[in-house]
């Protein structure tokens, strides 16, 4: 599945989660969701980021444990225990989120001419360009006031959930892929629903649908939780 899919499926699962079991979180922490939806192509040569982890994509084999039930494992476990006893990893965590921010700026605006050709050009790609340079800019500003949030160790632990969401939203997406993933690794026979090829035409219908999907559970969210209430953020800007 393409990086900008793999965001959209992630965020979709967060929200589609939220809603289900009745948790709130707090909205600007998707930035994590999505940050952690990439992660696992860290052992891509062609990925974006791949390319501020060097090293890495030629030390492991792609979808190899990183698309793995034991990949999610080492990585929920080492958030949880590194998020709880250190409140300054969860400032790296946020430092690192830039780079998702950035890497998420690139494959939008790379995406550009096919949205305006989706909507019929109904967009300008000129438009488009502005729209995503304050998504991305308010993005950057909500990171750095993090930063002076993170002493709450309730946000720790929210934000080690969040990333772990994000992480098997990748896992998932390529699973329905046609090439399928070494769930059970190390063993090499590779599962999946083998929905659609990487980058067919299909999966580009299908990140519609997830587009869409996304704007209508974010407005559920919205509206369940109150996020225009002066309450919902008292309950996490103030100590």
């Amino acid at each position: 599945m393409l990086a900008l899919n793999h965001v959209t499926l992630s965020i979709a699962a967060t929200f589609g989660l939220s809603l289900y079991l009745d948790q709130p979180f707090f909205l600007p922490f998707i930035i994590f969701v999505a940050f952690a939806s990439l992660l696992p192509d860290v052992d891509h040569p062609n990925s974006e980021i791949s390319n501020f982890f060097p090293g890495i994509n030629k030390a492991l084999p792609h979808r190899g444990v990183t698309h793995s039930i034991a990949g999610v494992g080492f990585f929920a476990v080492a958030l949880y225990f590194l998020l709880q006893k250190d409140a300054t990893f969860s400032v790296l965590l946020i430092l690192g989120s830039f780079i998702g921010v950035y890497i998420l700026s690139k494959i939008m605006t790379k995406k550009v001419y096919e949205i305006n050709s989706v909507t019929k050009g109904f967009f300008s790609p000129k438009q488009m360009k502005l729209v995503i340079k304050s998504f991305t800019g308010t993005l950057y500003v909500f990171l750095a006031m993090l930063i002076f949030l993170i002493w709450k160790e309730r946000f720790r632990l929210e934000i080690a959930s969040l990333l772990t969401i994000g992480y098997i939203g990748h896992i998932i997406g390529d699973y329905i892929t046609k090439d399928g993933i070494p769930l059970f690794w190390p063993l090499s026979f590779r599962p999946g629903l083998r929905l659609f090829r990487t980058g067919g035409g299909f999966e580009s219908f299908f990140g519609l649908v997830l587009f869409v999907t996304n704007i209508y559970l974010v407005y559920l969210f919205y509206n369940k939780f109150g996020v225009d209430t002066q309450a919902y953020w008292e309950k996490y800007l103030t100590y």
